[in-house]
């Protein structure tokens, strides 16, 4: 028997150890109903059960995103039923004003009727959101659900734009090209929505007869050709040339050549209106040859106009003693038509250009253009350091209304120590006097935000000042482009010009469309990134003018005024119809008030009827969708519980009887240890006997 260490004890201890740990653990699990309570409990299934417990909780986040799509569709749904009903009620009233039993007065509160309907629809369309987004308005043309757990497991739910400008016969509304360039596009001259559009070139048009590679033909193309990047398309217009101003009546004998087709006349010389009924005649006996039509304007001041519908470039040119005066047609050139832009899933169009690009051989201007609605921006004038031709009476017409004169009144931000600089013939000026006739147009123009993209920067001391919007700034010299852009926008709450590094120089920008002079005191631009511009003071500076946007929901015509097309052309405008296909109609453009009005608004609602159809039933295959995918979700997530649980979950019958064994253990161990302790005392109450 041991004395100094009693074995006996030690083993029966160890064993009420491991017994008190089973009975504690076992406890445990009954008591938490879970088998891994902790890391150590098994430490590589409690790493698999976090992956499960991480996946369940995305899972019902996900159903959770496809009940909010859901929902989402629903409150679609609902706009659609209520727009379907009130199509149905305008379509009952244009037939009711195409009647020609119906009165005049009857016609009349059709009319007043159904432009209150209009308005409704509009209503319906932009107040139809979810957690603020616009669904039907066109704003939101894809609403990306996260309906899975990982990247990219996401369901797009489509939504189309009821606004009534985009229910009806044709394509969309859209942004429109001035038709002012015949120069080709180059790579980079056109961007829309971060893609570069590659050249166009002359192969791309086989109807112009000259300048084929700068035909809205060829750019249309050009476009065409990146569509499945930007999710734009181009559609070709029309070419439309305004006529001149005529001075002469006189008798005068020679040719006009259209488009290759040399046509001899001989006018008069009686009288004007005489002359230019001649010249449409001759030109539209030949009009299957040119491609060509004339239109008598019946006024000296506009003379002329040529039309070729399919879009191609009109060349004009002149023999003998004809020229544009005495006959009234446009000058000897080669005029180009226009191309419409329209996004194929409804979102706004950005246009821009690269660097090194010429944004002005697009047609386009700067900026961002919402769907569906009729466009066109004016031509960028460029860099001026004369005084600038404001618009006046007489310049320009609008849906068949006068445009007045600007004010100085109407710009209060540009500065005007620049010669060149007057608030009167700003982008802002020009817009507010459009703006004035909106009431009667339908059109309203906006002043772009005024930007100057530089290039060219060569390091230079020379340049100790730079004139901005009347401001001096001064400093010892640049050595780059980042020294420039700090010293201007360190002026920035007195120029109200932002200053940026494009790379390649400077670009300027004024966001409220205020105009930019600008100079410097060496009077070389490449000095601060502006090349080109040779302007030494604040008061010859260089100063560049905003262009205006002009919107509707309806096509619109801009006519030159009684000035003639010259006096249009100076501020930045041409002669045309702007906004899309002239044989598209919208709802937003019927009028019933004449049982013509009514009778042609019949196809236009039926037409918008089918359109809201076609999103219902959209809408319908859309909500069903999101059912299956959250019936999948729910059961992916229930598997994965299940899997969860499998790891996790303790097993009631082991556990009970675990701690029932490990409780007749830990007693018989606890036993076991008294009864060695005991043993342990006899040897020592022997062993004090002995020594007695």
């Amino acid at each position: 028997m041991n004395i100094n260490t009693n074995i006996n004890a030690l083993i029966a201890s160890t064993a009420y150890k491991t017994a008190s740990n089973d009975y504690a653990q076992a406890s445990q699990r009954i008591s938490t109903q879970l088998r891994v309570n902790s890391a150590k409990d098994d430490p590589v299934g409690l790493g698999i059960a976090n992956g499960w417990a991480t996946k369940i909780a995305s899972y019902a986040k996900a159903v959770g995103n496809i009940n909010d799509g859901i929902a989402a569709v629903n409150v679609a749904d609902s706009a659609l039923a209520k727009i379907q009903t009130i199509l149905t009620a305008m379509k009952t009233l244009a037939t009711s004003s195409s009647s020609g039993t119906t009165s005049v007065a009857t016609r009349t509160t059709n009319q007043a009727l159904f432009a209150s309907y209009i308005i409704d629809i509009n209503t319906i369309a932009n107040t139809a959101t979810f957690n603020g987004q616009s669904l039907l308005n066109g704003d939101t043309p894809v609403l990306k659900v996260q309906s899975g757990i990982n990247a990219g497991d996401t369901t797009s739910l489509s939504f189309g734009s009821v606004l009534s400008s985009a229910l009806g016969k044709g394509n969309a509304l859209a942004l429109t090209s001035l038709g002012a360039s015949t120069a080709a596009l180059a790579l980079g001259d056109l961007v829309i929505n971060s893609k570069p559009v590659g050249a166009s070139l002359a192969s791309y048009d086989s109807f112009s007869h000259s300048s084929a590679a700068g035909s809205a033909i060829a750019k249309a193309a050009a476009i065409n050709l990146v569509t499945g990047d930007t999710n734009v398309v181009a559609t070709v217009g029309s070419t439309h040339v305004g006529g001149t101003k005529m001075t002469s009546s006189a008798t005068a004998t020679g040719s006009i050549t259209i488009n290759g087709k040399t046509i001899a006349m001989t006018l008069s010389g009686a009288d004007y209106a005489t002359n230019r009924a001649a010249v449409v005649s001759a030109i539209n006996a030949n009009r299957l040859e040119t491609g060509v039509t004339a239109v008598d304007s019946y006024s000296s001041n506009l003379g002329v106009s040529l039309i070729a519908s399919d879009g191609r470039n009109i060349t004009v040119a002149y023999g003998g003693s004809l020229d544009e005066f005495n006959t009234g047609v446009a000058a000897a050139t080669t005029y180009a038509g226009t191309y419409s832009l329209r996004s194929l899933d409804q979102s706004p169009i950005v246009i821009s250009s690269s660097v090194s690009g010429t944004l002005a051989n697009a047609d386009l201007a700067l900026g961002t253009y919402s769907a569906n609605v009729a466009q066109v921006a004016s031509k960028n004038l460029g860099a001026s350091t004369s005084a600038p031709t404001a618009i006046a009476s007489g310049d320009m017409s609008i849906n068949g209304h006068a445009i007045g004169e600007s004010f100085s009144s109407d710009d209060t931000a540009s500065d005007v120590t620049a010669t060149s600089s007057t608030k009167v013939a700003s982008g802002m000026a020009l817009a507010a006097a459009i703006n004035r006739q909106t009431s009667k147009t339908g059109v309203t123009a906006t002043a772009n935000p005024t930007v100057v993209v530089g290039t060219g920067f060569a390091s230079s001391s020379t340049a100790s000042t730079i004139y901005l919007n009347g401001i001096s700034i001064s400093s010892s010299g640049f050595t780059s482009i980042d020294d420039v852009v700090t010293a201007l926008n360190a002026e920035q709450g007195s120029t109200g010009v932002v200053a940026s590094n494009n790379s390649n120089g400077v670009t300027l920008t004024a966001l409220d469309g205020r105009n930019i002079s600008i100079a410097t005191s060496d009077g070389t631009g490449a000095s601060i990134g502006i090349a080109g511009l040779s302007a030494n003071s604040a008061v010859t500076a260089a100063t560049y003018r905003s262009t205006v946007t002009l919107k509707s929901n309806a096509h619109f015509t801009i006519e030159a005024g009684t000035n003639g097309k010259t006096s249009l052309e100076a501020i930045g405008f041409r002669e045309g119809t702007y906004g899309g296909t002239m044989g598209d109609k919208k709802v937003s453009e019927l009028n019933i008030s004449s049982a013509t009005g009514g009778s042609n608004a019949l196809a236009t609602l039926a037409d918008a009827i089918d359109m809201v159809s076609g999103y219902q039933a959209m809408v319908g295959a859309q909500i069903n969708r999101m059912g299956y995918q959250s019936d999948y979700v729910s059961k992916l997530k229930t598997n994965a519980t299940k899997a969860y649980g499998n790891i996790m979950d303790y097993d009631l019958a082991s556990e009970t009887s675990a701690l029932a064994v490990a409780q007749i253990k830990q007693n018989a161990s606890l036993a076991m240890l008294a009864q060695a302790n005991i043993s342990q005392e006899m040897v020592s109450y022997l062993l004090k006997q002995y020594m007695k």
